[in-house]
């Protein structure tokens, strides 16, 4: 019974960094410590967000286009994508509106008619 019970490191264990201190040389000699990392940064994760590539300058998003082109392309698809789904919902919208523009015009119109129908039998 107790061979499926999984066993958690606790506070005890050593916990995992991304980071490590290496050693250089100050301009004055003395040594000091500068902290590196040696993972993947956020810029090598990601992609800019929609609203930094609407705030970028064309030459940023070349260079970051260049940087990783795979990313690029990945962000390009998304963004279409998404167009793609925004201008469907904007049609369907519109064929909604349209459509309730209409009905309502109908009544208004059949509700005037009936209107001036009754002040006319009345009179």
């Amino acid at each position: 019974m107790t061979d499926n019970i999984l066993e958690f490191c606790g506070r005890s264990a050593k916990p995992r960094t991304h980071t490590f201190i290496d050693q250089v040389d100050d301009e004055d000699g003395a040594p000091r410590r500068q902290n590196r990392s040696h993972g993947p940064n956020m810029h090598t994760l990601l992609f800019r967000s929609l609203k930094l590539i609407l705030e970028s300058d064309e030459t940023d998003l070349v260079r970051d286009a260049r940087f990783d082109m795979d990313k690029a392309e990945k962000k390009l698809k998304a963004i279409r994508r998404r167009l793609k789904g925004v201008q469907e919902q904007a049609a369907a919208k519109v064929q909604q509106l349209t459509a309730a523009e209409t009905k309502l015009t109908a009544a208004i119109v059949a509700a005037l008619l009936s209107t001036r129908e009754a002040k006319s039998d009345g009179s």
